[in-house]
């Protein structure tokens, strides 16, 4: 007789937990708009490897599935370290679009100060990238942080980004792109 005491199954059948957090809100959204919208279409994407030369240090997606119909993006990332001392860096949020073989970097996204030894409340670093969208055709998107210190010093950006985000492909916090048929959802535990 077979007995079996766990039954595991890959996190990838789990959905991340930004996206529980994604699907828990727009539940109540449609519970207070009962029968007058017919749900909000959401993909969402996880890392994966660059293509052939693409440059080291930036973080991956695969678009070749991507719905027309989305109008926003955001790219969600894991804050796992905080610095031990009070500590402030801007981000810059740069972008490069793969499509026929070549890459075509755009001018910066977002700039935002981050404070390296407070997390947000959810635990994720939420950028808007909606602007890649507007480029087609896309096949892979790539992202990539830059940072300043308070000097006005750029920072060594791909060490930094290793160290503060779950960069892993694979692990259940891995960099997620999050896409809505809107332009952007404000979500209330951001």
């Amino acid at each position: 007789m077979l007995h079996i005491n766990k039954v595991s199954a890959s996190h990838q059948a789990k959905p991340h937990p930004y996206m529980k957090r994604v699907f828990q809100h727009l539940d109540s959204l449609e519970a207070e708009d009962f029968g007058r919208s017919d749900g909000t279409l959401v993909q969402s994407f996880r890392s994966v490897l660059g293509p052939n030369g693409a440059p080291p240090g930036w973080i991956w997606f695969n678009f070749s599935s991507l719905s027309h119909s989305m109008l926003g993006a955001e790219l969600v990332l894991f804050r796992k370290t905080l610095h031990p001392h009070p500590l402030s860096v801007t981000v810059t949020l740069h972008s490069v679009t793969a499509s026929q073989g070549t890459l075509q970097e755009s001018p910066a996204l977002e700039e935002r100060m981050l404070t390296l030894n407070q997390r947000p409340s959810s635990g994720f670093d939420v950028f808007d990238v909606s602007a890649v969208l507007a480029v087609k055709p896309v096949e892979v998107v790539g992202f990539q942080l830059r940072y300043t210190d308070e000097s006005g010093s750029l920072v060594l950006h791909e060490a930094l980004t290793q160290s503060l985000y779950c960069l892993n492909r694979g692990s259940l916090s891995e960099p997620l792109l999050v896409l809505y048929q809107e332009h952007r959802i404000v979500l209330c535990f951001l």
